[in-house]
């Protein structure tokens, strides 16, 4: 890569001379997932001299590639990659632990657990830097690899048994906190829509609207309303794969930062500067896990990118 202006527009320098588009991309976007490379010179957000092109076009040296703002802008922690020695940080996300279980303030970028190319994830993760611990750590439930927020992990077989039945029993309420895109007329938006899982080559799978799918119901409250955009709290009533990105979706009003669910480009990208999905999950409830516990009830901070996107909308609203 020769150059980046503030346009995010690279000069292809001598040592890339020929090579295809596709190539070149991965090559300088390090850690983007290929899917999401063809998808952004499908949908024409990469450009070669501000023409369209195909993954399979060549850059030559001199040609200006213009690459969408968010994918370079996002975070370089690649937590994929991260070693068994470099887990100091992980004891910072603990929010609660007791005998049965962890809460923890999952980042942004990191997924839950291994697998699809991923070699480690969360719970990968926190086994290993607590392998001296006589532990049986698992999953409680799950959270999309963009969104951040609380999320159970067991440390005993039995209390993740309890758990589980808490969720099939629908007696665990979470709420999330989201930014969507778009204009709104109400206060509460309640979507009941079933949701077929599907899979596709350039998206991997997808939730859509399906009446023949699994029952989905979520909750949308406004909180604060910008200039195109709003700030939700958000209760999912089910629990389904990608359920409350399919649902902002069916709305047509995606969440920010969504570059599978979202419209591309996408404003608060572009002008707003945020650098990941605008999914948050801010708070757990569920009953104690035994005759003396009371009911447990836990928060996660908002990460301080989102904040301060919140406070440049905030800025512009007034401003109109």
């Amino acid at each position: 890569m020769k150059d980046l202006g503030i346009n995010n527009k690279v000069i292809v320098s001598r040592d890339d001379d020929g090579m295809r588009l596709d190539n070149y991309l991965i090559k300088i976007i390090k850690g983007m997932p290929k899917s999401r490379i063809y998808r952004m010179i499908r949908k024409g957000e990469v450009r070669i001299n501000s023409k369209r092109a195909k993954p399979r076009s060549r850059v030559h040296v001199n040609d200006t590639v213009r690459i969408p703002p968010y994918a370079l802008n996002e975070p370089k922690t690649n937590f994929s990659s991260v070693r068994k020695n470099d887990l100091r940080w992980i004891n910072n996300i603990v929010i609660f632990e007791n005998d049965s279980f962890l809460l923890v303030n999952k980042p942004s970028g990191l997924a839950v657990h291994g697998g699809s190319g991923i070699h480690l994830g969360l719970i990968e993760l926190l086994r290993s830097s607590r392998e001296k611990r006589n532990e049986h750590l698992e999953l409680v439930h799950r959270l999309d690899k963009g969104t951040s927020g609380c999320l159970l992990v067991s440390k005993k077989k039995s209390k993740l048994r309890k758990l589980h039945e808490y969720f099939r029993e629908g007696k665990v309420q979470k709420t999330y906190l989201g930014l969507m895109v778009g204009k709104f007329t109400q206060t509460v938006y309640e979507i009941d829509q079933p949701l077929k899982i599907i899979s596709t080559p350039e998206n991997g799978r997808l939730a859509v609207p399906d009446d023949s799918g699994k029952k989905a119901k979520t909750k949308f409250f406004l909180m604060e309303k910008y200039k195109n955009s709003a700030l939700f709290k958000i209760e999912p009533i089910t629990g389904k794969t990608h359920q409350i990105r399919a649902h902002a979706k069916y709305m047509k009003t995606p969440l920010a930062a969504d570059h599978r669910y979202g419209i591309q480009p996408d404003q608060i990208v572009s002008e707003f500067g945020l650098t990941r999905l605008f999914l948050h999950a801010e708070s757990i409830k569920f009953p104690g896990l035994s005759s003396t516990e009371n009911t447990f009830s836990f928060k996660s901070k908002l990460d301080t990118k989102l904040v301060e996107v919140l406070e440049k909308l905030r800025s512009e609203t007034h401003q109109i």
